[in-house]
């Protein structure tokens, strides 16, 4: 049975790079079925680009992974597929899979891609999405390549890693970050709702909250629409983690604030 490919990248729409490597993936096999899943991720942003295959892979149809985030194209990074109990995720070793991985019960075995009978002939070495990691992802979704012929398998260890940051929390307070902003604005901690719990706060409770210099005071709102007229909230997110929000607005630009923005909340 043919695979779905999933396929995310920070390439954008106007260039034409989203089109050649589905190009490429056609030429293959016209039958296999692309599901796109983002190509808007911000250019280069590694991170940005593992937190959301984190969430996603929670919802995409199991099979194969094509995720293309690389700054470091053409340099000593290699080009990986790694299989786990939901499929196989084909990307560059930068990071940019570990999350999804874990997500899914984390990685079983990697292989580097270096089978030259899947790999398209290139007089440049800067888009491996094109030659490397799409004909790869093709020719396994089709069922014309075993994993054990993608080369050499690779030692789990040596793999590139994203770890999301860490956490404070003291007697009186909970120190984060703001992970991700989202299309709306929408700024996610790497707070967790049980940890607010902890501190015998619930749902309608007002606190103490800075970000970065500053401070202010948001409610524990149940959904977007609930929080204070003109002030921030905070809610459980789709991902269920603690999101700032402003009601019909955009908390991120009212906060000046980005990721890796310092979220502090006093209890």
């Amino acid at each position: 049975m043919k695979k779905i490919i999933s396929f995310a990248s920070d390439f954008g729409l106007d260039d034409g790079s989203v089109g050649v490597v589905k190009g490429v993936i056609s030429r293959i096999d016209h039958e296999l079925q692309v599901n796109d899943i983002s190509h808007g991720i911000p250019p280069q942003d590694i991170k940005y680009g593992s937190l959301m295959l984190m969430r996603a892979i929670q919802y995409i149809p199991q099979g194969v992974l094509l995720a293309v985030v690389d700054p470091g194209v053409g340099t000593e990074r290699k080009p990986i597929a790694i299989t786990t109990d939901w499929g196989v995720m084909i990307g560059p070793d930068n990071g940019l899979l570990n999350l999804a991985c874990a997500t899914v019960g984390g990685a079983k075995k990697a292989f580097a891609l270096e089978n030259p009978n899947w790999i398209i002939p290139h007089e440049g070495n800067t888009f491996h999405a094109r030659d490397i990691f799409s004909p790869f992802a093709a020719a396994y979704a089709s069922g014309q390549l075993k994993l054990e012929e993608f080369g050499p398998e690779l030692d789990l260890e040596s793999l590139k890693q994203y770890l999301i940051p860490l956490t404070d929390v003291t007697e009186n307070e909970v120190k984060g970050e703001i992970l991700y902003v989202d299309h709306y604005g929408n700024c996610q901690t790497n707070i967790s709702p049980e940890e607010l719990k902890q501190k015998n706060l619930k749902i309608g409770d007002v606190v103490n909250i800075k970000v970065d210099a500053q401070e202010l005071q948001a409610k524990w709102c149940e959904t977007y629409q609930s929080g204070n007229i003109g002030g921030i909230g905070l809610v459980i997110d789709s991902w269920g983690m603690v999101s700032i929000f402003l009601p019909s607005g955009n908390a991120q630009k009212l906060l000046n604030c980005k990721d890796s923005s310092k979220v502090l909340i006093k209890v």
